[in-house]
């Protein structure tokens, strides 16, 4: 099996087996004719064990030295995270996104908040985006796709990050009185947190944002655009995007000089033209402050 399938079946991301290989030795025993390397039943084996073992709640490398040495007993480091709790699977992670994902894991709500709130006053928001609240949401991911268990602990970390975000947004900023710029989820699409950290980065640059949310008809985004006269607008896909190079096309027209910039996952392999396509959080909050401070 190449990496991919072996992430396919133990529900993780490639990056991870790649990660557990290097890391911890669980690696693959053979390679192709090519120099890939290609996982046995054996290997897959060992990897799923020391999956099940993470979940479980046994620390990373004590779980590989268990697989690697059936002899040793590789057992649960406090069950599945304590009373009412999971353990999220974060290798190498500093204290405080492991302290977060303990947190997520206990359904603590308002540690997990007061984490991010705290990190966002010390640290601004993108490195606690970057550093701190994605490598949780990638293990709470994780979790939930490799055991089929656990989606009550994405949502209340969603919903705490956004109210950490959304206070950070509201609190101590100064935004400049003039146009917003707009930013929405495409038709279809209700994954809308990443749209939060973007607006509170925004407004740590005093820029004012009109933000629309889940599921934004393409009418809506241009009926907005006019009425505001924004000088830009972005669009976040992380399922399939709903929209073509002609809607695209059709939203620029709205405004004279309109900046349409779009990001995630969902417009991979799809044209976009006339839009800017943005492959971060940092370029998307550069893309739109260059276009509100013309």
């Amino acid at each position: 099996m190449s990496v991919g399938e072996v992430a396919g079946r133990l529900g993780v991301s490639a990056s991870t087996v790649r990660m557990w290989g290097r890391r911890y030795g669980l690696t693959a025993s053979d390679r192709s004719t090519g120099g890939h390397r290609r996982f046995s039943d054996e290997d897959f084996a060992r990897l799923l064990r020391m999956q099940e073992l993470v979940t479980a709640g046994t620390d990373p490398a004590v779980a590989a030295a268990g697989v690697l040495s059936p002899g040793a007993a590789a057992k649960p480091s406090g069950g599945r995270g304590g009373p009412g709790g999971a353990v999220l699977a974060v290798p190498g992670a500093d204290p405080r996104v492991r302290g977060l994902a303990r947190a997520a894991g206990r359904l603590q709500e308002g540690a997990v908040t007061a984490a991010v709130v705290d990190s966002l006053a010390e640290h601004g928001v993108l490195p606690t985006w970057n550093d701190l609240v994605l490598p949780v949401l990638v293990a709470a991911g994780e979790h939930w796709h490799g055991s089929g268990a656990g989606i009550e602990i994405e949502h209340l970390l969603t919903q705490a990050v956004v109210t950490a975000f959304t206070s950070h947004t509201l609190n101590g900023f100064e935004v400049a009185q003039k146009a917003s710029v707009v930013v929405a989820c495409g038709p279809g699409e209700d994954h809308v947190l990443t749209l939060h950290a973007l607006r509170a980065a925004l407004s740590e640059r005093g820029i004012a944002v009109r933000f629309l949310g889940a599921r934004t008809p393409l009418v809506a985004l241009s009926s907005t655009v006019r009425l505001t006269r924004a000088p830009a607008v972005f669009i976040w896909a992380t399922m399939p995007a709903r929209l073509n190079s002609a809607d695209l096309a059709t939203l620029r027209g709205a405004r004279r000089g309109l900046t349409v910039a779009v990001g995630g996952p969902g417009w991979s392999g799809l044209a976009t033209a006339p839009a800017t396509r943005c492959e971060s959080l940092e370029e998307a909050a550069a893309v739109l402050e260059a276009s509100w401070r013309r």
